[in-house]
Formats: structure tokens, C-alpha cells, sequence
């Protein structure tokens, strides 16, 4: 699951900043169990599978799978700012912000 948040601001300078943010719940094991499937109880050796029902699984993205987020977003941002008709004279994208469920790009308009 994902969700989208976009906001500007003017700045005391009369500069238009924006933070562009695209979030995801973790997974948790029972997230992944479909309606009507139950889990198989099975002795498990390893840590990694013996974790409680209830504990998130952290996925921890690779460095290509985060540019390919860091590109989607990019991408969304750029026809967010399309569709509301801001940046007119360009953008640039200052910092990018990664933490364990969401990516966010801050930026101002030329």
C-alpha cells in the first residue's frame, strides 16, 4: 500500500519550496497471508522464518531497487507539478529523504 503527499510553501524569500513523499506500510507476515489461507506451522531452523506473527519482516531494498524508487518518484513529482501548474520555470529536487517506509524529495522553483 502506498500514499502520496505533496506540499509547498512559500518561503520568506518568495521562493515556492515543495516536499514530494511517497510512503508504504511495512509488511507484516500476516499482511501476507490471503483471505481464507491459514499458515502452515512447520519447525523451522533458521531465525529469519521463526520470528512471531505479529514481528515486521524489514526488507531491506537493495541499492538499484531504491534509484528505481528514487526515479518513480521523481517522475510522479514531476506531473504532480505539471497538474498543478507550479515550477513553470523549472524545479530543482535539493535532498532526498529515505527512511524505512517512505522516500521524500524537497526541492524549490526557479
Amino acid at each position: 500500500m502506498t500514499e502520496e503527499k505533496f506540499e509547498t510553501r512559500i518561503s520568506d524569500n518568495g521562493q515556492t519550496e515543495f516536499v514530494y513523499g511517497i510512503s508504504w506500510e511495512n509488511t507484516s507476515q500476516e499482511s501476507l497471508l490471503r483471505k481464507g489461507r491459514q499458515e502452515i506451522d512447520r519447525p523451522r531452523k533458521d531465525s529469519f522464518n521463526s520470528r512471531s506473527d505479529n514481528q515486521r519482516l524489514d526488507i531491506q531494498a537493495n541499492n538499484q531497487t531504491k534509484l528505481d524508487l528514487e526515479d518513480r518518484a521523481a517522475n510522479a513529482l514531476k506531473l504532480k507539478l505539471e497538474k498543478e501548474q507550479l515550477c513553470l520555470k523549472g524545479y530543482e529536487i535539493s535532498n532526498v529523504v529515505w527512511k524505512a517506509d517512505n522516500i521524500r524529495l524537497l526541492g524549490y522553483c526557479f
